[in-house]
């Protein structure tokens, strides 16, 4: 009974996981004018979801079938690499998504593909080597290489998303951005623990394979997963973003800024009033003072600033600047 429920539940993920993809796909129409790499960064964790979820969808299939668990070296590796890839492209979303300087962004993603080269060498020679059909390994040095493998494949996916979280949290201005990023990034952890766990049982022999399989949780994170990420992709802005170089000039800083104004003026439908309002609230001035220097009254500036809050999801004027440009308000390089 069961068993029937959780694997329709792989097909529903599944077609979850497709509609994300084909999302994705409709929105690289607008790859020459877009963000490709934030375009690029969701299309490949989604086709890494999708892939987990043919897996596995695979393999319960198998044992509803014949009644025995059996997997193939071949199907062990790409269940290991499905979990890598999903850390190693959603910490690619979230470094592209925050506005972090360039060698800043470059640095987390040299270590993140250390850390995931590693694990996928490592897992290769474990996944395919040491176990049986079963996840099993003979007692001995081995079964402790293949337990040390794990940990630290946990550990290391583990450590990327919550280090590429705490980075970004604070320069993912957009609450529901912000909301979808954390929620994800709990649910890849949830999963990759859960399946780190399972696969410690199968190799010490401490839980049969049939207990695992298709009562598989696993099912749950994925259909999860898929859904938010279909809701991060309807709430997401994939235009080009104007990410700052740390040796930029003064002049070049200056330039950036205004094109970053133009952008957010121009894609949260600001009026052309509120776009200068922007521009002087982040270069630090009050509102009386903006009020002075456009002429206005100070209770049409309190209107404008309104509008501009609601229309760009933000509450207070330090997210006001770390949107604009996080590090280049009045007390950044500016």
């Amino acid at each position: 009974m069961f068993g029937e429920i959780f694997f329709f539940t792989y097909i529903f993920a599944g077609f979850a996981g497709l509609l994300a993809i084909l999302l994705a796909v409709l929105l690289s129409k607008y790859w020459t004018s877009s963000n490709k790499q934030l375009l690029a960064a969701v299309r490949d964790f989604m086709i890494c979801t999708a892939v987990m979820d043919g897996l596995y969808f695979y393999m319960n299939y198998l044992f509803l079938k014949t009644g025995i668990y059996t997997t193939q070296p071949v199907l062990r590796v790409l269940d290991s690499f499905t979990f890598i890839g999903q850390a190693y492209f959603w910490s690619a979303y979230i470094r592209e998504k925050c506005q972090l300087s360039q060698p800043r962004r470059r640095r987390m993603w040299i270590i993140t593909l250390a850390l995931c080269g590693g694990c996928l060498l490592t897992n290769l020679a474990s996944y395919g080597f040491l176990m049986d059909d079963y996840y099993f390994v003979s007692p001995g040095p081995m079964r402790v290489l293949s337990m040390i493998i794990e940990v630290l494949l946990c550990l290391s996916l583990t450590f990327i998303i919550i280090w590429h979280l705490l980075k970004a949290l604070d320069e993912l201005v957009q609450k529901k951005i912000r909301a979808f990023v954390t929620i994800l990034s709990i649910l890849i952890i949830g999963d990759n623990l859960l399946n780190s766990f399972n696969v410690l049982q199968l190799i010490t022999g401490s839980s049969p394979p049939s207990s695992h399989f298709p009562l598989d949780f696993t099912v749950i994170f994925i259909f999860l997963i898929n859904v938010f990420t279909i809701l991060l992709i309807y709430q997401e802005d994939f235009r080009a973003l104007f990410h700052t170089n740390g040796d930029m000039s003064v002049e070049n800083v200056e330039n950036d800024i205004q094109g970053r104004l133009d952008l957010i003026a121009q894609s949260h439908g600001l009026t052309q009033r509120e776009r200068e309002v922007l521009e002087l609230a982040y270069e630090g001035l009050t509102n009386p003072e903006i009020a002075e220097e456009l002429v206005i009254s100070k209770y049409t500036v309190k209107r404008h600033m309104h509008n501009i809050f609601e229309k760009l999801d933000i509450s207070t004027r330090m997210e006001l600047v770390h949107l604009v440009g996080p590090g280049n308000g009045p007390s950044g390089r500016l």
